[in-house]
């Protein structure tokens, strides 16, 4: 058993000594070699070539990949074949345009894409050139920004110098002036502290006498109003018992009168009742008269009822009796007609219900067959639709993902954009030393320049520190202009570096020598202030990062600094450790040693300087990951293209093929619910016939029942009629006689009603009185009663006045006597004190003199002291304000004097300030950005300049490839034509065949037919022709392609299965005469074929797996 080999080759010769194949050589030898993985690889004479290559190689030679050197069943069938393309591409590679509609096609293809992307590049150009006029305005508005505070800058420094050196100025004529008055206080406070003990003693003898009048006064006042109260109580007693005698006379005259009304008020109650007693005998006889005259007109009215009730009633039934014989007489004559009516509907519904069974059958019929089609289509349909929306469900799910995969690259677009204008400014700022003080970026620009001082220094603090991102703020605060110091290696190189600034006037900078400087840090005692507190950070050297050589600066830089979260947390720890260190927060707050803080808001600033260097490392890796990014999101973005489009083309065919589904479905759901409708109507109409059929058979038989009895019954309404008419005239002449006497009894109860209700009037009005009388009685005996008590009280107030009334006469002299001795003494002392008060005023008038002059001394002091600090202040303020905004010190801002008219200068600040307010949101970077658009937008401008260019050029070729299409085609497809004319009568012994193409306006895409007319037939199309005579002619039209372009060699593949022995015979003539020009291959099993050959090939396996060729020439 022989091993499986990795791969097969085979490869095939070619005499190419006429020049046949576009292939400078006499011998052309094409190689394909196929490996187990189905990979191929491709040489035309060993040299490596795509299959394309070969493709283009052999088009137009009749042997290419649509030629006809190969003619299988396959080949025959599509010349049979209802499709036109299959037929066409036989004509197409015959008549020579296969090589020009590959190009056009090609062509097609690049007008696609050159489509596509000339949209694409429009709408990429339309997002642009939104974006490039707001660039451009914030662009411009970014400029004016940088020249209004360039401008601004140098205005607010002169005037911080100019405002500076006056504040200066006013702070040293505030010092001498305190000098002064500190002299003149001491003086001032002897003087008034010698008045200030002459008053004391003045008013301690006021303040005895005051005490002594005090209390004589008060006594004086208690004695006064003891005498002024005994009057009083003397005068209240005698008006309280005049009071009293005179309420006692008026209560005596009231109880005389209540006693007269009593006695009025009695007789008349004794008249009352006597009266009361006799309407009540009256009104108890009227009312038991009334009743009994009720009592008849009731028996009467009751008996009048009866006799109209019996009188209806008698009526009544003399009318039941007439309507009775009447309907009795209108029904039997009613159900005579309907009798004959129901025999008529009986004969009629017996031929209906025969007609409708007939029709049921039909029905059920045609609904089975339409039931039977709908369901076939309808998991026709099925299929589909389920196809149908997978594609759909596919393009969705493509269309979200083109959206977003396109939003996603405008986004990396612009993140990449805004990247590199930041970083390229951070950069150009960094070579720049931008940020420095004049001095330092000078310093630093000229040893990028001259190697002897780029030896003689380390770099700036600032370079040479790595600080954490959420530090930087707080260690930039701490280091303040420090930043900008220069680290040096020595004294020497601080020396030379302070002679080099000097000669070159650059200015003043601070220099660290690493030699030098001693690190300054937390002894432990201060460490244990902060060990263990929520919210500090630790030591600001131990947080940041440097070269250990810089050890001893950064140490003696931050060595005592410790950095916390915010301000409570710094407040915590400088009172535990009693200011004894530097603390920052992390917003930039500072707490400096010996108490004082520095905080507040900081101005944004577009950076920082020990943030630069870590945002330039950042922005440039996150450049190169947005890059990878952005190439990643356009491979999708192209590859979700691509498959968009399929899936859309596949959806498209889906939507035609559901909507032919639709429409036969539609017919055939719509014609089985009109069958289905009709045998619901069929079956119900039997179903009606038969129930009607029964009904009226019930209804003939109740019919004829019913008319006996209503005979019977008329005949007995005729004799009740009689006798109920003598009735009725006894009843009304009764019912006559009751109402006479009912209203002989209603008139007289209407009298009896009327004086029963007068005698009830009275009564009740005489009983109402006779409750009033008696009420007013028993009020009066009590307000009697109550008189006659008060008498007794106010007699015994009387007596107990007048005894009250001597003891306070006797008290009153004794009062009077005691107040007039007081009065003197007090007088006395009055006079004592005025003399005293007066003395005390002339002393406290000079007090107040010496003490007012020294509280203006203290005053002028104090306001002194207040306009220092403020001056003071002023000026930290000036240079904390100076630093802050521009990161300069009196000294550095020096540099930048000039002289300036300060009124103006305060006018154009505030101009610019407000100019520059105005502006608002500055995009500082939208310089950069809009050069860098702007030049995107001219360069894809450009190129969509060139594809529109491109999309005309190839229109223009494809119009001109159709003209030589069509020009080429015609001339071939008529020669064809003639051809296969000739070679149809020399296969078929006679006959006439022909080509037309349908349609001659449209020569590249309409269809060609075949029309032929063997011997003994008539002309028609190839379809209608049997299945050998089908086969013979596509052979005819077949040798008639290759008469007009002979091929190298032809493989005939069973081409002859289906003809039968004759025309096998006429095949192999023909075989046989072309020989001669082409080398024909024949694959076949029929010996007519076989005969006409030169040589005979057959494959045997004598070994499995391996074939061997056995070969015989027939010479």
């Amino acid at each position: 058993k022989r091993k499986p080999l990795s791969y097969c080759e085979v490869s095939m010769y070619f005499d190419n000594s006429d020049g046949l194949l576009a292939s400078p050589f006499s011998e052309v030898v094409v190689t394909r070699r196929a490996f187990r993985s189905g990979e191929s690889e491709y040489s035309i004479n060993k040299t490596p070539a795509r299959l394309r290559d070969i493709r283009e190689l052999f088009r137009d030679t009749g042997i290419g990949k649509d030629g006809y050197s190969i003619i299988g069943q396959g080949r025959v069938s599509e010349i049979l074949s209802d499709r036109s393309d299959d037929r066409r591409e036989v004509f197409e590679e015959a008549a020579g345009v296969m090589k020009y509609r590959a190009r056009k096609e090609e062509a097609e293809r690049k007008l696609q894409a050159t489509a596509k992307n000339i949209l694409r590049l429009e709408d990429i150009l339309r997002e642009l050139e939104s974006r490039l006029e707001p660039l451009r305005l914030q662009s411009e508005k970014a400029a004016e920004y940088f020249r209004l505070r360039e401008e601004l800058r140098e205005l607010e420094i002169n005037l911080f110098l100019y405002q500076y050196d006056k504040s200066n100025e006013r702070l040293q004529q505030l010092r001498g002036v305190a000098r002064q008055l500190s002299d003149e206080i001491p003086a001032a406070l002897a003087e008034e502290e010698a008045y200030a003990a002459g008053c004391a003693k003045e008013e301690e003898l006021e303040r005895s006498l005051s005490a002594a009048i005090s209390e004589t006064s008060r006594t004086l006042i208690d004695l006064s109003a003891s005498v002024e109260g005994h009057a009083g109580n003397e005068k209240l007693i005698h008006e309280r018992i005049d009071a009293l005698t005179a309420d006692i006379a008026r209560r005596q005259a009231e109880i005389t009168r209540i006693r007269e009304r009593e006695t009025a008020d009695g007789e008349r109650s004794s008249q009352l009742a006597e009266e009361i007693n006799l309407k009540k005998a009256s009104e108890d006889a009227l009312e038991a008269a009334l009743e009994t005259a009720e009592a008849e007109f009731a028996e009467l009215s009751g008996s009048i009822n009866a006799a109209e009730e019996k009188l209806e009633a008698q009526k009544q039934s003399m009318m039941d009796y007439m309507n009775r014989l009447a309907d009795t007489k209108s029904r039997i004559s009613r159900l005579g007609a309907m009798r004959e009516s129901i025999r008529k509907q009986t004969a009629s519904l017996a031929q209906e219900l025969i007609e409708a069974e007939a029709e049921g059958k039909h029905l059920d019929e045609e609904y089975a067959e339409a039931r039977a089609d709908k369901e076939a289509l309808l998991k026709h349909k099925a299929e589909f639709e389920t196809a149908r929306q997978a594609a759909i469900d596919e393009v969705n799910a493509l269309n979200v993902n083109a959206l977003s995969a396109a939003k996603a690259i405008r986004r990396a677009e612009d993140e990449i954009s805004a990247g590199k204008s930041r970083l390229k400014v951070l950069e150009e700022m960094r070579r720049a030393h931008e940020g420095y003080y004049a001095s330092v970026r000078r310093l630093l620009n000229d040893a990028q320049r001259s190697a002897e001082l780029k030896k003689r220094m380390h770099g700036v603090v600032a370079e040479l520190l790595s600080v954490p991102q959420e530090y930087e703020r707080a260690v930039e605060s701490a280091l303040g202009s420090a930043l900008q110091n220069i680290v040096v290696p020595t004294e020497h190189d601080a020396k030379y570096l302070i002679n080099y600034l000097r000669e070159h006037d650059y200015g003043r900078a601070t220099l660290l020598p690493v030699s030098a400087m001693r690190a300054r840090l937390l002894t432990d005692e201060e460490k244990k202030c902060f060990r263990g507190i929520d919210g500090c950070f630790g030591i600001a050297s131990e947080l940041v990062r440097f070269s250990p050589e810089y050890g001893s600066v950064f140490e003696n830089l931050l060595g005592r600094t410790v950095i916390v979260r915010d301000i409570d947390t710094g407040i915590l720890i400088s009172r535990r450790a009693k200011s004894a260190f530097r603390i920052a927060t992390l917003k930039g707050d500072i707490l400096n040693p010996g108490g004082s803080m520095t905080g507040g808001s900081l101005q944004k600033r577009e950076f920082s300087l020990l943030g630069r260097e870590r945002e330039i490392e950042e922005l440039a890796e996150s450049r190169k990951a947005a890059e990878s990014r952005l190439a990643e999101l356009r491979n999708a973005e192209a590859e979700c293209s691509k498959a968009l489009q399929e899936a859309n083309a596949k959806a498209a065919a889906g939507a035609d093929e559901l909507r032919k589904l639709d429409v036969r479905l539609a017919s055939l759901t719509e014609k089985a619910d009109i069958v289905q409708k009709y045998i619901q109507k069929n079956v119900e109409r039997i179903k009606q016939i038969t129930e009607e059929q029964q009904r009226l058979a019930d209804a003939e038989t109740d019919i004829d029942a019913e008319c006996a009895s209503a005979e019977a019954a008329a005949n007995g309404i005729d004799l009740g009629s009689s006798a109920n008419g003598q009735d009725i005239k006894n009843t009304q002449l009764e019912l006559a006689n009751l109402r006479s006497a009912l209203q002989a009894a209603n008139d007289e109860i209407s009298a009896l009603r009327i004086r029963h209700t007068a005698a009830n009037r009275e009564r009740i009005s005489a009983e109402n009185e006779l409750k009033r009388l008696n009420a007013e009685l028993a009020d009066a005996e009590t307000r009697r009663n109550a008189e006659t008590i008060a008498i007794e009280a106010a007699e015994r107030d009387c007596r107990q006045l007048n005894d009250e009334l001597g003891s306070v006469s006797c008290g009153l002299s004794e009062s009077r006597a005691e107040l007039n001795a007081l009065n003197e003494e007090l007088r006395r002392l009055e006079s004592e004190r005025a003399a005293r008060l007066n003395a005390l005023d002339e002393l406290r008038s000079k007090h107040e003199q010496v003490s007012l002059r020294l509280s203006e001394l203290r005053e002028r002091l104090h306001r002194n002291e207040l306009a220092t600090n403020k001056a003071q202040s002023e000026l930290d303020n000036m240079n904390e304000r100076i630093w802050r905004d521009y990161e300069l010190t009196y000294d550095n801002a020096l540099s930048f004097r000039r002289e300036i008219a300060v009124t103006q200068a305060h006018l154009r600040t505030d101009e610019l300030r407000k100019e520059l307010k105005s502006l608002g949101d500055v995009n500082t970077s939208a310089i950069e950005d809009y050069r860098e658009l702007n030049e995107r937008f001219q360069s894809l401008n450009a190129q969509c300049g060139d594809l529109r260019q491109a999309e005309a050029d190839l229109n223009e070729l494809i119009a001109k490839l159709t003209e030589t299409m069509e020009k080429e085609f015609c001339e071939q497809f008529s020669l064809i034509r003639q051809n296969f004319t000739a070679t149809f009568s020399e296969l078929f012994n006679g006959g006439h065949a022909e080509l037309v193409l349908s349609d001659k306006s449209d020569v590249l895409n309409c269809n060609i037919d075949i029309i032929a007319q063997p011997p003994g037939k008539k002309l028609q199309l190839l379809s209608l022709l049997s299945g050998g005579e089908q086969a013979l002619t596509a052979i005819a039209l077949l040798f008639a392609i290759l008469k007009l372009k002979p091929a190298a060699f032809c493989i005939l593949d069973e081409i002859d299965t289906s003809l039968d022995e004759a025309n096998v015979d006429c095949f192999a003539e023909y075989l046989r005469k072309y020989s001669e020009g082409t080398q024909f291959i024949i694959i076949t099993h029929r010996k007519g074929a076989m005969a006409v050959c030169n040589s005979l090939y057959g494959v045997s396996m004598e070994e499995k797996g391996v074939s061997t060729l056995v070969s015989a020439r027939l010479d």
